[in-house]
């Protein structure tokens, strides 16, 4: 399976865990969402469930879209470094989430590594042409402004989530030519 498909195979089952969850007992989710208080306090593993677990349809409609429209885009052409790419660029989001909100703050859904995985692409494009693609640039700079004006969007997570995807698509032709 292509990596991008994979990865919105697995924000399915997230979905599906956090809806299940939801609707047994909604008392159990800060505890699968990224609960900045739980993190602070050694549950750590939320920096990863966060990523994936949430009961908002709407959240999990927009991750589907935008992961479908990074598949036709750009195909998986990285295989499976993309999940590293996702996995480092939402842990990332979700740091700089737990570091600049306040402890009682809840967060949940992919879009950090989701903007990870789009900044790679076009950090990577760049890297391997050696040319700024303002193009590129623009378009991540769209994208990031019109997701962060969302209601309940977290912009720090998706600023990490570039972060994380520039470095690592800056890094990456390196990586590859080993």
């Amino acid at each position: 399976m292509r990596a991008t498909l994979g990865i919105l195979a697995l924000t399915a089952l997230g979905y599906a865990v956090g809806l299940a969850v939801y609707a047994t007992d909604p008392t159990l989710l800060p505890y699968l969402v990224l609960y900045n208080r739980a993190v602070l306090s050694g549950y750590y593993y939320e920096l990863v469930t966060g990523m994936f677990v949430t009961p908002s349809f709407i959240d999990f409609l927009l991750n589907a879209v935008s992961l479908y429209a990074i598949y036709i885009i750009f195909g998986s052409e990285a295989g499976n470094y993309e999940y590293a790419v996702f996995l480092a660029s939402g842990v990332l989001g979700n740091v700089l989430t737990v570091l600049l909100y306040p402890p009682y703050t809840m967060s949940a859904g992919a879009s950090g590594g989701i903007f990870g995985i789009l900044a790679f692409y076009i950090a990577r494009g760049m890297a391997t042409t050696r040319e700024i693609s303002w193009v590129g640039l623009a378009f991540l700079a769209a994208v990031f402004l019109t997701s962060s004006i969302l209601p309940n969007a977290n912009y720090v997570a998706h600023l990490g989530g570039i972060i994380g995807g520039l470095l690592m698509g800056t890094l990456e032709p390196r990586r590859a030519a080993r």
